[in-house]
C-alpha cells in the first residue's frame, strides 16, 4: 500500500492484532533469543508464552528462561503475554491446591434415591454421609404417574436422619426419597480450583498471577500485556450412567447422575430467586417437576454463572487491571457447550464478561473452507463437526460481546490455526482467517511457535525448527491479517438485527431453538447480526427510529429463537419494548406468557428482516456463501467481502448504503483500483472462488486511483522449464536441475511424495507489446516471482496474478518462479489426516496477460 491517502487509515501492518503462543519447552534456554527473533519477522509485534510444556512453570527454570523472553521482546518493542497456569485447562493453579489447599477443590452436588411403593410402616434408608460427602437433606417426593416425574411439594424427612439411617413411616402410594449431598466426588478436576468460589480463585491468583508480578512488575503495562486463561471449565462429570447424550459438549440439567457444581452461596443465591428455601426443589434439576421446572432449572444456572462472572472472571480481571495489566482468553464453546456445563461455563457472555477482549478458539478441523452448510470429520469427541454452529455462532459470538461490553472496545479474539496438522498451508490459513475477520475478530493468537522440531503437539508450528518453506509466506499472511484487522477495529459495525441467545431458553428444560437456526438464514442472505444475551436486552433503550440500543450498537429488529419458556422478567421487558415500538419476531414458537411481538416461520426470517429492518448490502440475485462486514470508521465506510464458495465465482451486482468513488484494495498485492457505487449504491463485483477484497468509501479524491486493467488476450508459457529442488532440513531429494517439457505435481505419483521445501522454476520468453500481468494457474502453494531480476512480490493463494509493467520488456524476458509447499510431506501427522492436502510445485497453465483497454509501456 503506497497510497500516503491512506495511511491515516490502514498502518501497513504495524498494529499488534497478532499475539501467537510460544510454546515454552524446558531445555531450550538458549534457544529462546532466535525463537522470539523468528515470532518479530513473522509480523506479530507481540507473543503469548504457553507455559504448558514448561516443567519449571514459576520456578528458578522458568524464571530463567522468561528473561530471556521479556528482554528479547523489550529489544524488539514487542508485548508478552502470559498463559495462567501450568496444565490445561485453567483453574489448576499450578498444583497449589494439592499442595496447600485441598480444603478449596471443587464441591459438587449430587442425588441418591430410592424409589417404594407405601404404605411401609417403620422403614429405614441407607445413607452415606462423611466429611467429603456432605448430606444436605433428605427429602420423600409422590410419584403421580408412571413417568419420572416427581411432586414438588415433598416431604421433608431431614429431621428424621439418625446416624446413617433416615426413618419413616411410609404413607400409601409410590414415592422417592431423595438424599442430597455436597460432595468433592462428580468430577475429573480433583486438584483444581473451584471457579464460582472466591477463596479457592484466590489460590490461582497466589500461584501464578502474584510470581509473576514479583518478579517482572517493571515490566507489568509495557513489555507485559496481560494474563491468557485457557478453556477454564465447571468440571462436572456423570458419576453414574444416564440416558442420551452425555459427551463432553453435552452436560446440562435434566440428566440424571450428572454432578453439579455448587457451593454455600450457590444455595442461598439459588434460594433468593425462588422466594424460599429451595433444597426442596433440588431434584428438579433431574427430574421433572411440572410447571416449576423451568424456574427451578433458570434459577439455578442464574445464580451459577453470576457467581462464575463475579468470582473468576471479574476477579482476574480486576486483579490485571490494578495491575496495569489486561485480561483475555476464552472458554470451550465447541457445539454449544458455551451454555452448558461440564467441559465449559454455562453462559458464554457471563463467562468472558470481566476480560479485555471476548474471546473464542478454532481447532481440530472444526473449521474446514468451502463446506459451511456439510458436517465433515474432524478430532473431536464426536467425530463430525456442527457447521451451524461453527460458521453461523462462533465468531459471532466474540464479536457480539465485544459490542456490548464497552470495556472490550470491539476488540474480539481467536485462537487460531491449531492441531490442523501440518497440512495446514498458507492458503488454507489465509481461508480461516479471512472466515474470522469478515465475521468480526479483529485479534489473533496463531497456534503456534515452538523450540522443537518435529513438535507433536498440537502442529503445525510456524517457525518449523528454523527452516519451513512457509514461514516467508506465514509472515506475508500475518501483514495481511494485520492490515485487515486494523481497518475493522476502532469504528462501529453496521448490522441489521440481534438475535437473542438461546442459554437462558435451554436451561430451563422445555423446547428451544438455537440460536444458529435464524443466524443461518440471516447470514446467507447477507444480513449480518449480533448475539446479545438477555442481560443486554434487559439494559436496553429504544432508540426514535424504533431500534434496540446496547452500549452504543443500533439493532433495528430483534429476532428471538422459538421457545416454549422464558423468564418472566425477560417477558415484561420485552412487553415493554413492544409498547414503545420496538420490531421484535419470535422464531416459530412464543412462549405462552409472552404477547410481545409477532411469530416468524424460519424460513420468512430473513425477508421478515429485510422488510422490516432493511437490509446494509444486498445481491442483485441470490449467492449463499458471499459474506461481507461494514465498518463505520472516522468517516470512512470499510466493507470486506469474501466469497466462501470454494466451487463458484461470485460476479453480480451489489447494493451498498453508500455511493460514489471509493477504492477496492488487494492487500494480498498491495494493489488498488478506482470503484465507483452509482446513485442507488450499485457496484459490480467479482470475487473469485475462495477470494476476498476491501472498499473503502468516504473520501472522492480515490478516483484519482488505478482503473482495473482488462484483459483482451494471453499467451501460454510453455516453457520449457528448469526446475531445482532443496528439501527443507536438508532431507534427501533431486538437487541436480531437472529440464521439464511439462509441468507436474511434485509430491504427486510421479515425484516424491516424501518432499517438502522448495521449487525454483526458470524459463524464458519474448513479449509484446500490452504485457501487463503473469498468470501462474495452479501453486501449490506459495509462489514468488522475479522478472528479469525484479522482485514481484509473492503470492500466499490463489489467484496468483503478478503484475509486471515495471519489469516486463520488449523481446526475451527471463523468469524466475520459486514455489514452496508445506510441511506435511516430511511429517505426515495424524492432524493431517483430516485435512486435503493438495498439489506441489508450478502446475499453471503460465499465462502472459495482455490488457484490453490501454497500451502498457515496456523497453525497446
Amino acid at each position: 500500500m503506497t497510497d500516503s491517502r491512506l495511511q491515516d487509515v490502514l498502518t501497513g501492518g504495524e498494529d499488534n492484532h497478532l499475539l501467537p503462543f510460544l510454546w515454552m519447552h524446558d531445555g531450550h534456554h538458549d534457544e529462546l533469543p532466535d525463537l522470539v527473533r523468528q515470532v518479530w519477522e513473522s509480523g506479530a509485534r507481540a507473543l503469548c508464552v504457553e507455559s504448558r510444556p514448561h516443567e519449571q512453570f514459576c520456578r528458578q527454570g522458568w524464571w530463567d528462561d522468561m528473561d530471556v523472553v521479556l528482554r528479547e521482546a523489550e529489544k524488539r518493542g514487542m508485548q508478552v503475554w502470559i498463559l495462567d497456569d501450568k496444565h490445561f485447562p485453567t483453574g489448576y493453579a499450578n498444583g497449589l491446591i494439592a499442595e496447600k489447599y485441598p480444603q478449596r477443590r471443587k464441591w459438587q452436588l449430587v442425588e441418591e434415591h430410592v424409589d417404594l411403593v407405601g404404605p411401609a410402616p417403620e422403614h429405614a434408608f441407607l445413607l452415606h454421609p462423611d466429611e467429603e460427602n456432605i448430606l444436605l437433606g433428605v427429602f420423600a417426593y409422590p410419584r403421580p404417574s408412571e413417568a419420572e416425574i416427581l411432586s414438588p411439594e415433598p416431604v421433608d424427612l431431614t429431621d428424621r436422619v439418625k446416624g446413617k439411617y433416615v426413618y419413616w413411616d411410609v404413607p400409601e402410594g409410590v414415592w422417592r426419597i431423595v438424599a442430597l449431598y455436597k460432595t468433592r466426588r462428580g468430577t475429573k478436576q480433583t486438584d483444581y480450583i473451584h471457579l464460582i468460589d472466591p477463596d479457592s480463585v484466590d489460590i490461582l491468583i497466589e500461584a501464578v498471577y502474584e510470581p509473576h508480578y514479583a518478579h517482572y512488575s517493571r515490566y507489568f503495562g509495557n513489555v507485559i500485556a496481560g494474563f491468557f486463561s485457557d478453556e477454564p471449565s465447571l468440571g462436572n462429570v456423570q458419576t453414574v450412567g444416564s440416558a442420551g447424550d452425555v459427551s463432553m459438549y453435552n452436560q446440562r440439567l435434566g440428566q440424571p447422575g450428572l454432578a453439579l457444581p455448587w457451593t454455600d452461596e450457590l444455595l442461598r443465591a439459588f434460594s433468593e430467586r425462588l422466594g424460599e428455601d429451595a433444597r426442596k426443589w433440588l431434584p428438579g434439576l433431574w427430574y421433572e417437576m411440572g410447571e416449576i421446572t423451568p424456574r427451578v432449572r433458570y434459577a439455578y444456572m442464574d445464580a451459577l454463572t453470576c457467581l462464575w462472572r463475579k468470582h473468576f472472571s471479574y476477579k482476574l480481571g480486576e486483579w490485571c487491571r490494578r495491575h496495569g495489566v489486561e485480561y483475555i482468553g476464552h472458554i470451550i464453546e465447541d457445539k454449544n457447550a458455551h451454555a452448558r456445563l461440564g467441559c465449559s461455563a454455562g453462559h458464554y457472555f457471563r463467562a468472558l464478561d470481566g476480560q479485555d477482549m471476548a474471546g473464542i478458539d478454532v481447532v481440530l478441523h472444526q473449521i474446514m473452507p468451502g463446506l459451511a452448510h456439510y458436517q465433515h470429520a474432524m478430532i473431536s469427541a464426536t467425530g463430525v463437526s456442527d457447521p451451524e454452529f461453527f460458521q453461523y455462532v462462533l465468531a459471532r459470538l466474540a464479536a457480539s460481546h465485544s459490542h456490548i461490553q464497552p470495556r472490550m472496545r470491539d476488540r474480539a479474539m481467536c485462537e487460531v490455526f491449531g492441531a490442523y496438522g501440518w497440512a495446514e498451508g498458507v492458503p488454507f490459513m489465509r481461508k480461516l482467517m479471512d472466515h474470522m475477520l469478515v465475521r468480526g475478530i479483529n485479534y489473533f493468537v496463531p497456534h503456534a511457535f515452538s523450540p522443537k522440531y518435529p513438535d507433536p503437539d498440537c502442529p503445525p508450528h510456524f517457525n518449523g525448527g528454523g527452516d519451513n518453506p512457509e514461514a516467508e509466506p506465514f509472515s506475508r499472511l500475518m501483514r495481511y491479517t494485520n492490515q485487515v484487522a486494523h481497518l475493522l477495529e476502532g469504528g462501529r459495525e453496521v448490522v441489521s438485527a440481534a438475535i437473542l441467545y438461546h442459554g437462558e431458553a435451554e436451561w430451563s428444560g422445555r423446547p428451544y431453538m438455537l440460536s444458529q437456526k435464524p443466524a443461518r438464514r440471516l447470514l446467507d442472505a447477507q444480513l449480518n447480526y449480533d448475539i446479545v444475551p438477555i442481560d443486554a436486552v434487559m439494559a436496553a433503550t429504544l432508540g426514535d427510529d424504533g431500534s434496540l440500543r446496547v452500549s452504543g450498537m443500533s439493532y433495528p429488529v430483534l429476532i428471538v429463537p422459538g421457545s416454549a419458556w422464558l423468564p418472566p422478567e425477560f417477558g415484561e421487558k420485552l412487553a415493554s419494548l413492544d409498547r414503545q415500538g420496538a420490531r421484535i419476531a419470535f422464531v416459530d414458537e412464543r412462549p405462552a406468557d409472552i404477547g410481545a411481538g409477532r411469530i416468524v416461520a424460519l424460513d420468512e426470517v430473513a425477508e421478515y428482516v429485510r422488510e422490516t429492518a432493511g437490509a446494509d448490502v444486498r445481491l442483485e440475485k441470490p449467492f449463499d456463501l458471499l459474506r461481507y462486514i461494514h465498518v463505520r470508521r472516522g468517516g470512512v465506510d470499510v466493507f470486506m467481502f469474501v466469497n466462501e464458495s470454494l466451487s463458484e465465482d461470485f460476479d453480480g451486482d451489489i447494493l451498498l448504503p453508500v455511493t460514489g468513488w471509493g477504492t477496492k484494495l488487494d492487500l494480498l498485492s498491495d494493489g488498488m483500483t478506482a470503484v465507483r457505487a452509482d446513485g442507488d449504491g450499485a457496484l459490480r463485483l467479482s470475487l473469485a472462488r475462495g477470494a476476498s477484497t476491501v472498499l473503502l468509501f468516504g473520501d472522492d479524491s480515490w478516483k484519482d486511483a488505478p482503473d482495473p486493467v482488462r484483459e483482451s488476450r494471453h499467451e501460454t508459457l510453455n516453457g520449457p522449464w528448469t526446475l531445482t529442488l532443496r528439501a527443507a532440513h536438508d532431507r534427501p531429494c533431486r538437487r541436480d536441475a531437472a529440464s521439464l517439457s511439462k509441468l507436474y505435481n511434485v509430491t504427486g505419483p510421479e515425484g516424491d511424495d516424501g518432499f517438502s521445501g522448495w521449487m525454483r522454476y526458470e524459463t524464458a520468453f519474448t513479449a509484446d507489446p500490452g504485457a501487463y500481468a503473469l498468470d501462474l494457474g495452479q501453486v501449490g502453494e506459495c509462489a514468488h516471482v522475479w522478472l528479469n531480476g525484479h522482485d514481484l512480490g509473492q503470492r500466499i493463494d490463489a489467484p496468483y496474478v503478478f503484475d509486471i509493467t515495471g519489469a516486463v520488456k520488449a523481446g526475451e524476458n527471463s523468469l524466475l518462479v520459486v514455489v514452496t509447499n508445506s510441511l506435511v510431506h516430511q511429517q505426515p501427522d495424524v492432524f493431517s489426516r483430516y485435512v486435503p492436502i493438495g498439489p506441489s510445485g508450478l502446475l499453471g497453465p503460465v499465462r502472459l496477460l495482455y490488457a484490453a483497454d490501454r497500451a502498457v509501456n515496456i523497453d525497446n
